[in-house]
Parts: structure tokens; C-alpha cells; sequence
């Protein structure tokens, strides 16, 4: 038998919650016309959240259509990946390039060879006459754009991205973008010149499943794998997830690992810990890489003295870091763009992400299990 969870970060899983409706909407926009709004996405939210795994959805969706994917991150230099060799391998997958042509032909002194550019080959292609090449290629489908990691891109190449995607939009052409990051990265992004008018795309911001999906995930996904939960199991399998679609992969699959028939609550319980470390090295480290020491020390004091509650006032956090409420509000909203707490009710901060609380009161050690 197979393990049919996927606790891997841009993994589809098996059975999907929670996310039908921004995967229906894309689908009937990609069977509509040009300029449908829905055909430029921006989704956000928290790290582990589903934002990769909903662009390889999408991605899926188009591809069924036959539209062709150029998949970028912000992580390199996607304008140039995208000019030099991921638009070109798509071109020469559908048509032979051009070539060149002989114009004259020199033999041992007598004269000389030339060549020239046969029509239609650029000498300074950009990404803009890239796109424009490979869409002359196509006939009844287009071209989807998915940019993930937002957040670490090069605020040059973003702007490019959307320069060209708004040149092609004017002219009615079949062409799709879908861009995914943290909360931060994704506001920036809105506020780069040449931009804004990505204000006007469908924007998505990614939450926790309710414990109604989250259960509906565990349960079709084991079902049929000769290891099903029990209710209780399931019961604390959502429980421990918290409503994390990572969470509720690796819960899944530890229990999955753990029983030896129908998964139980005490096969929950017994790798509990194991989830929780996990998603400590996983998420919660890489999500801390970079973080100032002024936010890192407000989401330690935060971390200690919010306990086992959902939040705290933050004018208490405020007050444990040495500062008044005014001069800490700098820091707080810097945490909140970076997504890594949120403000629940006016006053009130709160973590993004389960467990976090945990990882910063362990000094971010992680916890060996026995």
C-alpha cells in the first residue's frame, strides 16, 4: 500500500477542500474571453498555506484547455529565464526555429559567404516580443503566466512581468497570470510602478481550511488507502492540523505511517509531536530567516505571553519590549506585512501560523522526539 497523503510544499493532494471555488472561477475564466478579470490572479497568504500547491492547480487547469504554461519565481531572474530559454523551448516545441539563409558564397579567395536573418527572428528579442512569438504559434488556446514567490522578486522583473502583461491584455490576446507570495510581497508588488493595474485583478487571500474541510481531507484521502480513520481519529487529526493544509498533509501522513489498520486517535497522539517538529524546521524556521532583531524579540515577547490564548493585546507586547504602544507600532505592522501575525480585533495580535508560539518559547531548538 501507498501512502496517498503529500506533505510536500507545491504538491497536489489527492482530494481537494476548502479551494473549489477560486479553481472554478479560473477554469470558466479561461473558457471565456479576453479581459475576463478572473484570468489575473493575485493570491497571499501565510507560508504552507496552499498557495503553490492552488498555482499547480491552475496550471492543470489550463494545460486540460491546452494553453500553454510558463511557469516563473521570484527566486531568479525570471524576466531573463523567461526571454532566453523558457519561451524559446516552448516556440521550438511547436514550430522549428528560423534559421539563417545563404545570400553569397566565397570559395578559396574568389569571393565570400553571407548570411542574413531569415524574417522573424529578433536580434534584441524582449519579453514582451517573446510572448508576442509564442502566441502567433497557437491556434484556439493561450498562454498562462504563474509567478510564484513573489515576495523575493526583483521589483524590476515584477514590473516588466506586468508591463508585458497589460501590453497583450490591450490587444485582446489569450493570456492568463497567476501570482502567488506572502501578504508583504504581495502588497509591494501592488505598489511598483507600471503595476497598479493588477489593483483591478481578482485577488485571493488564503486562511486555514474550517475544521469541516479539513476533515473531509483527511478522511476522502485516506479512504480507499486500507488504513481509514475512525471518527475519533479524525477528530484529532483536525485538531492537531489546526486548519494548515501543510499540517494537514503531514498529520495525515504520520498517522497513515503509524497504524497498522484503521487509523485511531492514539495513532494521532503518538506522532503529534513529530508533526509539530516538523513544521518547525519546515515552516516556522524558514518563515523567522531575515526577521530584525526588534520583530523577532516582539514576537518572542508575544509568544510568552499569550500562552495557550488565540491572542494578545498589543499593548501588553508593546510594554514587554521596553516601548509604548506608539513607538512600537512600526515593528507591529512590519510583522503583520510580513504575515507572520495578524490582528484579529482592534488592539489584538495574534500568529499566522500553528505552533509558532511553541517554536519561539524553544528559541527556535527543535524538539528531539523519544
Amino acid at each position: 500500500m501507498t501512502n496517498p497523503f503529500r506533505p510536500t510544499f507545491g504538491a497536489s493532494p489527492l482530494y481537494w477542500a476548502g479551494r473549489r471555488v477560486i479553481l472554478d472561477e479560473f477554469a470558466r475564466a479561461i473558457d471565456g474571453n479576453p479581459g475576463d478579470p478572473t484570468r489575473s490572479l493575485i493570491i497571499d497568504g501565510a507560508r504552507g498555506i496552499g498557495k503553490t500547491v492552488l498555482l499547480t492547480e491552475l496550471e492543470d487547469i489550463a494545460a486540460q484547455r491546452g494553453w500553454i504554461i510558463l511557469r516563473a519565481t521570484g527566486r531568479h531572474d525570471m524576466v531573463r529565464t523567461l526571454v532566453d530559454s523558457t519561451i524559446p523551448a516552448k516556440i521550438r516545441e511547436l514550430a522549428p526555429p528560423p534559421g539563417r539563409k545563404v545570400t553569397a558564397v566565397s570559395i578559396s579567395g574568389l569571393g565570400r559567404v553571407d548570411t542574413e536573418l531569415t524574417p522573424g527572428q529578433d536580434p534584441t528579442p524582449t519579453l514582451i516580443t517573446r510572448l508576442r512569438d509564442l502566441l502567433g504559434h497557437l491556434q484556439g488556446a493561450g498562454v498562462l503566466i504563474t509567478v510564484d514567490e513573489v515576495q523575493d522578486a526583483d521589483p524590476d522583473n515584477l514590473t516588466q512581468v506586468a508591463v508585458a502583461y497589460q501590453d497583450l491584455i490591450r490587444d485582446d490576446l489569450e493570456v492568463s497570470l497567476a501570482m502567488a507570495g506572502l501578504t508583504h510581497g504581495v502588497n509591494r508588488l501592488l505598489d511598483l510602478p507600471g503595476t497598479t493595474f493588477l489593483r483591478r485583478a481578482r485577488r485571493f487571500e488564503l486562511g486555514p481550511l474550517t475544521a469541516e474541510d479539513a476533515r473531509a481531507t483527511l478522511t476522502a484521502t485516506a479512504e480507499g488507502s486500507g488504513r481509514p480513520f475512525d471518527e475519533p481519529g479524525a477528530a484529532a487529526a483536525v485538531e492537531v492540523a489546526q486548519g494548515y493544509p501543510y499540517l494537514v498533509q503531514l498529520v495525515g501522513y504520520l498517522a497513515w505511517n503509524r497504524s497498522a489498520g484503521t487509523i485511531t486517535a492514539d495513532d494521532v497522539a503518538a506522532i503529534r509531536d513529530e508533526a509539530v517538529m516538523t513544521m518547525g524546521s519546515q515552516v516556522h524556521a524558514p518563515s523567522l530567516k531575515g526577521v530584525p532583531p526588534a520583530q523577532l524579540a516582539y514576537l518572542r515577547a508575544m509568544a510568552d505571553l499569550i500562552g495557550d490564548d488565540a491572542d494578545v493585546a498589543s499593548t501588553a507586547v508593546a510594554e514587554a519590549v521596553g516601548k509604548k504602544p506608539n513607538e512600537a507600532t512600526d515593528t507591529r505592522g512590519k510583522l503583520l506585512d510580513r504575515g507572520l501575525i495578524e490582528s484579529p480585533a482592534w488592539g489584538r495580535v495574534a500568529f499566522t501560523l500553528p505552533y509558532l508560539a511553541d517554536f519561539l518559547r524553544s528559541d527556535g531548538r527543535v524538539t528531539r522526539i523519544s
